[in-house]
């Protein structure tokens, strides 16, 4: 019997494109490069430097088969030997990555805050080549002009992700990064936000996020972004496909930017709704339920919160850097913007008139204004009134705007796969909840299966497909889990992220530092893969901290009873609890989900998390006590006093069980109290906060023994 013979490679190049005719602007110039490249089977200096020169600004070609040349850049690349210095050598000189031509000069020093550990050229090109093979599970089932068409498919698909094109960073300037951006949201005029009684640490940190933690690349992209004072809008450009170069991720009011070869992510904190009405009011949910008062300006953020926020989130940097040695794991807030226009329609209107003026609202307005009444009227029971009452639509609108002036902010250091979509979406209904749900589209089982590899990739670190035919998403998902190479990283993921929240939150403890769960709950917490230290390793981070408290009160407003309270919140929301008001969105249910972590594994964790936090909790005392540059933070007294309730809690857990334990451990304390010159009534409030939750503090004893 004959062998059917494939077509002709030209026909099938354009079989191939008019099946991904939405993939492309210009379909011509790719369909040519394409060709070009799969008549490579080995590395080609010829056509290596000619994909340089095509991903390059002045090629003229569109973002789209320049993106792609990137990516077939990178296919060379890890073709060619690592031993041949003189070839490497050409390449990251036209890369700019080098300035001289010598075989033996390092390579330029801003790579080392790109996450490489050397600039040594042969050093470099080792780790080059080992960040350019996470996407092998492209490369390696490239077969030339034998490639089947799904193959193809996948690769072409996955140069749509400029954030994990490594090379694109050296081709794409930030100047063209910015204005991608800016084509692919709306914008509006603001003024910065410049509040006289800020603390001087934010702006501080701010600066040394720009200047010490971010790359280069990164932290010419912001700049550019934050430097005008404009407000960033979500727009019908917008996409909300995970990997974007601009995101706005599914159930969420944000915008969040991932540039070209880069692992760190921006956000734009919030950038409105869909439709018409990017800003609203809500009092009340549809099911009845009141919203906080936080979120009744709907679409956007309140400039005190965002003030506040940055504020505790600054100071927590702070103390966990020089506590630590390392960068905290939270976002940093590089700028805020008063938000003084709203998008309406082609035009632009001010806030005010917007709220006021029907014509410029547009359909729902007598429901936003009887949402608005009630907030106003909340708001004055709540904290007092603002302003007098005020006649009219506009003075109502006034009122409203002066318990919630708009505003938005820029943060650096945050992640868009927060541990609550994760767990869903690696679930065996995943796909449907992704694409059906959220997208809103049809997909097919090689959409699936694409989506479970980038989420894994994700989660891992390093991930490698599974050999198995795909029979349904949660068959994929698990059959990849089983994988031994993928078993061992999610494993050691797993006990990862542990040992990072115990540290995280031993640290936020030892300064009293408390958010009633807002800042562990699985919605605003995340996973996000990092090139650090020449290798793929995976973050856990800590965002919206609207409600962290960070402890620099005097003795006489140091809430006891309060802040256990609060801590046994944010515990709940990290482990749940026996009345688990967590609702199951607690971060370890999420965690073993993730990572289908089996019994055994769960039963280590538990260690992992308390050598963790009991190791953070005592280098940040230690800290207290030994780091001028801390000392500003917290009042004095407190910094004089922080050892006393450690003391005080440990004797209590030690007398808890003797007969009449509590009444002599009530005495003692008292005693050793009032002879450090307590008060009486911050005495009580000690012993009271300590009996209240000794429950509490016995899950987290290891904090206090010696």
């Amino acid at each position: 019997m004959q062998r059917r013979q494939r077509p002709p490679l030209a026909r099938r190049v354009r079989r191939l494109f008019h099946a991904l005719a939405g993939e492309f602007d210009e379909a011509a110039p790719a369909l040519g490069l394409l060709a070009e490249f799969l008549r490579h089977d080995s590395y080609s200096r010829a056509f290596a430097l000619g994909l340089i020169a095509r991903a390059r600004r002045g090629s003229g070609l569109p973002w789209e088969t320049r993106r792609l040349a990137v990516l077939m850049l990178e296919h060379q690349l890890l073709k060619l030997a690592p031993g041949r210095v003189a070839e490497w050598n050409l390449i990251l000189t036209r890369l700019h990555l080098k300035s001289e031509a010598a075989p033996e000069s390092p390579v330029h020093a801003f790579v080392l805050r790109e996450g490489y550990t050397a600039t040594g050229p042969r050093e470099f090109v080792a780790e080059l080549r080992r960040r350019l093979a996470r996407l092998s599970r492209a490369h390696d089932r490239l077969r030339g002009e034998a490639t089947p068409r799904a193959t193809l498919v996948d690769f072409i698909r996955l140069a749509r992700s400029e954030c994990k094109l490594t090379l694109a960073r050296y081709l794409f300037s930030p100047e063209e990064v910015v204005g991608r951006i800016l084509s692919q949201v709306n914008t509006s005029k603001g003024v910065a936000d410049l509040n006289p009684f800020e603390p001087s640490y934010v702006s501080e940190e701010g600066a040394h996020a720009l200047m010490v933690r971010l790359p280069g690349y990164e932290a010419s992209i912001l700049r550019m972004l934050c430097e005008t004072a404009e407000v960033y809008w979500v727009s019908d450009k917008t996409g909300a496909e995970i990997n974007s170069l601009v995101e706005y991720p599914l159930t969420t009011v944000v915008l969040v930017v991932k540039p070209p070869g880069s692992c760190i992510e921006f956000e734009m904190k919030r950038a409105g709704r869909r439709g018409p009405h990017p800003l609203g009011v809500v009092h009340r949910r549809a099911g009845g339920d009141a919203v906080p008062p936080s979120h009744r300006l709907d679409g956007g953020s309140a400039q005190e919160g965002l003030r506040y926020e940055a504020h505790s989130a600054s100071r927590l940097s702070r103390v966990f850097r020089l506590a630590h040695g390392v960068e905290a794991p939270i976002p940093q807030y590089l700028s805020r913007t008063s938000i003084h226009f709203v998008p309406s329609g082609d035009a632009q209107a001010t806030t005010l008139d917007y709220f006021s003026d029907p014509r410029l609202f547009g359909e729902g307005f007598r429901e936003m204004r009887r949402a608005m009444d009630d907030s106003v009227v909340s708001f004055g029971r709540e904290y007092g009134p603002n302003l007098p009452e005020l006649p009219g639509v506009l003075g109502r609108t006034m009122q409203f705007l002066s318990y919630v002036t708009p505003g938005q902010a820029v943060l650096a250091d945050t992640t868009s796969f927060r541990l609550d979509r994760l767990a869903l979406y690696l679930s065996a209904g995943g796909a449907d909840s992704y694409f059906t749900e959220g997208l809103r589209v049809e997909y097919s089982a090689h959409d699936a299966r694409r989506l479970a590899d980038d989420l894994l990739e994700e989660v891992l670190g390093v991930y490698r497909p599974p050999r198995v035919a795909y029979r349904g998403y949660g068959q994929y998902v698990a059959s990849a889990l089983r994988v031994a190479q993928n078993r061992a990283r999610a494993d050691e993921c797993y006990l990862s992220a542990v040992r990072q929240i115990g540290t995280f939150w031993g640290t936020l403890f030892a300064i009293r530092g408390h958010s009633l769960g807002e800042s562990f709950v699985a919605r605003n917490v995340g996973l996000r893969s990092v090139w650090q230290g020449g290798v793929w390793r995976v973050s856990v981070l800590f965002m919206d901290h609207d409600n962290l408290q960070t402890n620099e009160v005097t003795p006489r407003d140091f809430q006891a009873v309060g802040i256990l309270k609060s801590l046994s919140a944010d515990d709940v929301f990290i482990w749940g609890g026996p009345d688990d008001d967590s609702r199951g969105n607690n971060e370890m249910r999420c965690l073993k989900t993730i990572y289908r972590a089996g019994a055994k594994l769960i039963d280590e964790a538990r260690p992992v998390f308390r050598d963790a936090s009991r190791a953070a909790y005592r280098r940040t005392h230690a800290a207290l006590e030994r780091e001028p540059a801390l000392r500003p933070l917290f009042h004095e007294s407190f910094l004089g006093r922080v050892r006393d309730w450690d003391d005080c809690i440990a004797r209590y857990l030690r007398a808890r069980g003797r007969r009449d334990g509590a009444r002599a451990w009530r005495k003692e304390t008292r005693a050793a109290l009032s002879g450090k010159g307590y008060e009486e009534d911050l005495i009580g409030a000690i012993l009271l906060s300590v009996e209240t939750y000794g429950d509490f503090l016995g899950r987290h004893e290891y904090l206090f023994s010696s």
